[in-house]
């Protein structure tokens, strides 16, 4: 797909102050631009072009990091792409705490050539560029949902001016119901128009009804030409009044099938049929009356006789069934009228709210595709609320059963449901898939680190072993009992330092441990920190460096507090999305459901720990046992296996006691069994 990118204006900043300090940059591609103020610069940049998004490369020392990432911050996310790359010294990069890393594409000291700069602004760019796009594509589908539901709102708005009956069905009953009402006809059916799949036109027997006996008809389709009678109005948009079916004169060029009437012992005599035309003049059907009723006697008054002239026998017909008043002739057309513009809405709307719900999918399934763990998710906690919902409906006592969710009220739930997670898009897809503490590439630069100070030491006591022979063949000294000691020695420290590194990977897994990690790596490293570690320039090799004490510190879990902080706040970008969605009136809670369903009764959920079942909606509530149950049913996460399903039931149970989730929904949820019921294949559509 293509996006539009007339107003994306690229460029690279620098600061002032690296000016002549670094490399010079030739020959690149976008503007170049030296700031005393970079803050200043963007400020300005997206003045001068009110709806332009700038893509840009940062280049500034690493002190002004914090208060240029604080000024970004302020700024509407959409309208700046960028990455920034640092410049300073190693001792001043161990010496700052710097946070949202995926802002920053490279540390690069002063001396760093041009060829390395170009590389890096380069891979910057290109960072850039994909974020980018993926705005672009959020934008898009965004775009898309908006103009859908746009529509949907108004042919609802025009249908509901028409006719408020939405379901097919319902609707044929209704339009067939009023013709029979208004014109007296005992009995009427209603056909639509379709196309076969060579775009054949033809026929669909859709509805019928028999105000004076119960027949059941199945439907049917027949060819539309001209030699059926409502083939016959199909074709030529005519109207036809006949006095008496039998007696239709020869010439006609359409004919009266007694078949029916055999079968069910009836006589159709006079007919109204009229065509339903749409706002095009197309037709889309045909209506037609049977049995006009009057009862020429007079004796009894009847309020309509549609309803209450029964015709059972023969000498009935004669004596109530009369031919169609001219004057329903054009009142049927105006009927058919409408009726054809409600068929035509009730179409759409089907049409648009299938195509939203498939739009919404389709950007779930989108969003979801970028971590293949989590795949499914969003459509399997859908299903679980839409049975849980129905579930709610059934409950007769406690609190629950003042809890009714109508067809609006569950599809609202579904929608919040499936995008429950789209805040997701904004968080760095590495924290989602961190399986153990440390990122796979941390973990084996520390296991690398370990092997460098294993072989350091080793040629250090070899070297001790060498002088200790030297000195005693040389001068004659006894050295046996100083090398064996100090042989002993290295064993035991070689052996501690394999031990150590066993110890660090087992720390390093997301488990619920006896030992307090933070006591586990003091003791590490208060015996790595007395082991002398020299690099080839000679300074002093940190075995475990901040990040990974912080991360191995981690008690639960794989997530240290910053990391965590980040993911939790997935419900304020979901919010911040789904929010300008111009829901109509029946979904407006959507966006408040989807982003509190992390929150807990105790007041310990996110993000605004809200307090008590009065805080939180029903739909809230169900959405966190939903939640919470596939998170542990889920086979395929990269952090943990699945979990049996009597150990989850047991761990939603505690959850209850402990005040975190709805109690009396937790209950419904087993003691319905709810769990059995759920699909294992609710996954995204293909």
């Amino acid at each position: 797909m293509r996006f539009e990118r007339k107003n994306a204006i690229k460029n690279i900043i620098i600061a002032e102050e690296l000016r002549g300090k670094i490399a010079a940059l030739s020959d690149i591609e976008f503007p170049v631009l030296y700031s005393a103020n970079i803050e200043k610069t963007i400020d300005s940049i997206l003045l001068e072009s009110e709806n332009g998004i700038l893509l840009t490369v940062l280049i500034t020392p690493e002190h002004t990091y914090k208060s240029i990432y604080k000024h970004l911050n302020l700024i509407d996310y959409s309208r700046i792409f960028y990455q920034m790359l640092l410049i300073g010294s190693e001792e001043e990069l161990n010496d700052r705490n710097l946070d949202r890393l995926y802002h920053i594409s490279d540390f690069l000291p002063e001396t760093a050539t041009e060829k390395k700069l170009k590389f890096v602004i380069n891979k910057s760019l290109s960072i850039i560029e994909k974020h980018f796009q993926n705005e672009q594509k959020k934008n898009w589908y965004f775009n898309r949902l908006t103009d859908a539901q746009r529509d949907q709102e108004d042919l609802i708005n025009i249908g509901k001016s028409l006719s408020g009956e939405k379901d097919m069905e319902k609707l044929l009953r209704l339009i067939l119901y009023l013709s029979k009402k208004i014109t007296g006809a005992d009995a009427g059916s209603i056909y639509l128009v379709e196309e076969d799949e060579n775009e054949k036109k033809r026929l669909r027997f859709k509805y019928s009804h028999t105000f004076s006996r119960e027949i059941p008809l199945e439907e049917f389709v027949m060819d539309m030409n001209k030699k059926s009678i409502s083939g016959y109005v199909a074709v030529t948009g005519e109207v036809l009044n006949i006095p008496d079916a039998y007696k239709i004169q020869e010439l006609a060029p359409y004919s009266f099938n007694p078949f029916f009437d055999r079968q069910h012992s009836y006589i159709s005599r006079s007919m109204l049929v009229v065509p339903m035309k749409n706002h095009l003049d197309q037709i889309i059907g045909v209506i037609q009356l049977i049995n006009s009723k009057e009862d020429h006697n007079g004796v009894k008054k009847y309020e309509n006789e549609a309803f209450e002239i029964k015709l059972e026998s023969p000498a009935d017909f004669d004596r109530y069934v009369v031919t169609f008043d001219d004057r329903y002739n054009s009142l049927l057309e105006a009927i058919a009228g409408q009726a054809a513009i409600s068929i035509e809405n009730n179409r759409l709307i089907n049409q648009i709210q299938k195509q939203f719900e498939e739009f919404v999918k389709a950007s779930v399934t989108a969003i979801e595709s970028r971590d293949p763990a989590t795949s499914g998710h969003s459509f399997r906690v859908a299903q679980i609320c839409k049975e849980m919902a129905f579930a709610v409906n059934e409950v007769h006592s406690g609190y629950l059963k003042d809890f009714t969710f109508n067809e609006n009220d569950i599809k609202e739930l579904e929608f919040a449901a499936l995008l429950h997670d789209f805040g997701k898009v904004y968080i760095d897809l590495n924290i989602f898939k961190k399986a153990k503490k440390l990122y796979p590439k941390d973990l084996e630069n520390l296991k690398l680190r370990l092997d460098y100070l294993y072989r350091y030491l080793e040629l250090a006591y070899f070297a001790k072993e060498m002088e200790i022979l030297r000195e005693g063949l040389n001068f004659n000294k006894p050295y046996e009992e100083e090398l064996s000691r100090i042989r002993s020695e290295k064993t035991s420290k070689l052996t501690r330092i394999i031990s150590i590194k066993e110890d660090l990977v087992t720390l390093n897994e997301p488990t619920i441990t006896d030992r307090d990690p933070e006591q586990v790596l003091e003791e590490i490293l208060h015996e790595i920190e007395n082991i002398e570690c020299i690099d080839i320039t000679g300074h002093k090799v940190d075995i475990l460096t901040d990040n990974d004490r912080v991360n191995l510190m981690i008690k639960r879990g794989s997530l240290n507090n910053e990391e965590r902080l980040e993911i939790e706040s997935h419900v304020i970008e979901t919010y911040k999305f789904v929010s300008k969605i111009p829901w109509p009136p029946e979904y407006r809670r959507i966006p408040e459901i989807a982003m509190r369903h992390h929150e807990k009764l105790d007041g310990t959920g996110y993000p605004d720990g809200l307090k008590g079942k009065e805080s939180v909606s029903i739909q809230s509530r169900m959405m966190a046992i939903a939640d919470i149950y596939d998170a542990l049913t889920a086979q395929d996460r990269p952090y943990k296996k699945s979990v049996p399903i009597d150990k989850v039931i047991k761990i939603l149970k505690e959850e209850a006691d402990n005040n975190k989730l709805d109690s009396d929904l937790v209950d419904l949820f087993i003691d319905t069994k709810l769990y059995e019921k759920l699909s294992t294949t609710a996954t995204a559509p293909d």
